[in-house]
């Protein structure tokens, strides 16, 4: 089924995000968490990808890249959540270490196994803080990619020949409600989505944020630039002080200053991890209330804090 179509029923949902296991470990730990969250009827799953990634080393003095893929594939992964448990999955899908013909052959995958719904990202450098570059005959935007997604949909293939049928992707794109690391201002990235969604993108799927307000505020203000496709705002329960520092100095999210001073208040990580699941059921609420048809939760985990919360809401 189709996110879009989610929406279009009225019925409130929240929606989960999990990530492949890395290559040395199990399937069964990711599989456990999915299991989890099924009595709570979750409307779609998505697999987060993490592409080709550079360490550069020194060997005798010299400066090497070594490349490393850490976690599995998402394709198998998705597939086997998808038929095993006969829930809707979105495949993450970023153009970052493709060509073009690469990105074709493997959203061709993604069709022949019958996946409806795909989110669209153009994918972090491959060496941490550098400048993102594409590889020759690659994207350098996502919105490029979202544009590749919707030729499919018109039988526009780079490397088949004609008479393939059309390959129809329901496209979801990310939004960042305090800017993407890499814009100048929030008008330049809100600029950058705008081009997203005139290229073909579905819905929006906003970087996680902590504030009702701001999500509220951003989504009147990409309104008025002409954005009208629906957004479903991230969230994710800040549960433990490491927790609190990773998403503000290595992710550059921002933490409102009340929340972390709450949080800190305490000397004992119950009342902090309590603390932090009470206030993300505080604001799933706020924004059902406000309007949005549904919640997608980042797990960056096993799942036991989204748990806790998705049990206390109201849909």
């Amino acid at each position: 089924m189709k996110i879009t179509d989610y929406i279009k029923n009225g019925k409130k949902f929240f929606s989960l995000e999990v990530s492949p296991p890395t290559k040395n470990k199990s399937i069964t730990p990711l599989f456990k968490t999915i299991e989890r969250f099924l009595p709570y009827k979750p409307a779609y799953i998505s697999i987060t990808y993490h592409p080709l990634k550079i360490t550069q080393i020194k060997i005798d003095t010299i400066l090497t890249n070594y490349f490393q893929k850490k976690h599995c594939h998402p394709l198998g992964i998705c597939a086997a959540i998808k038929y095993k448990y006969n829930i809707e999955v979105m495949p993450h899908f970023v153009c970052a270490g493709m060509t073009k013909v690469q990105v074709e052959e493997a959203l061709l995958d993604f069709s022949f196994l019958e996946f409806e719904n795909i989110f669209a990202l153009r994918g972090d450098p491959a060496i941490a803080n550098e400048q993102f570059q594409p590889i020759d005959g690659g994207y350098y935007f996502a919105n490029e990619l979202v544009l590749q997604l919707k030729a499919m949909k018109q039988s526009l293939f780079l490397n088949l020949s004609e008479g393939f049928q059309p390959v129809d992707f329901c496209v979801g794109v990310a939004g960042y409600p305090e800017k993407h690391r890499d814009a100048l201002d929030i008008e330049d990235d809100i600029k950058n989505l705008l081009r997203k969604v005139r290229s073909g993108a579905d819905f929006i799927i906003t970087q996680m944020c902590f504030d009702a307000d701001v999500l509220i505020q951003w989504v009147k203000k990409i309104r008025s630039y002409g954005i009208d496709v629906p957004v479903i705002p991230g969230i994710k329960p800040l549960t433990s002080i490491n927790q609190l520092e990773t998403l503000k100095y290595e992710y550059k999210i921002n933490i409102p200053e009340t929340l972390e001073k709450k949080l800190r208040s305490y000397s004992d990580k119950k009342s902090v991890y309590q603390y932090g699941i009470e206030h993300c059921i505080d604001l799933s609420m706020n924004l059902l209330n406000s309007g949005f048809s549904g919640i997608h939760y980042f797990t960056m985990g096993n799942g036991n804090d989204i748990e806790d919360v998705v049990k206390k809401i109201t849909l």
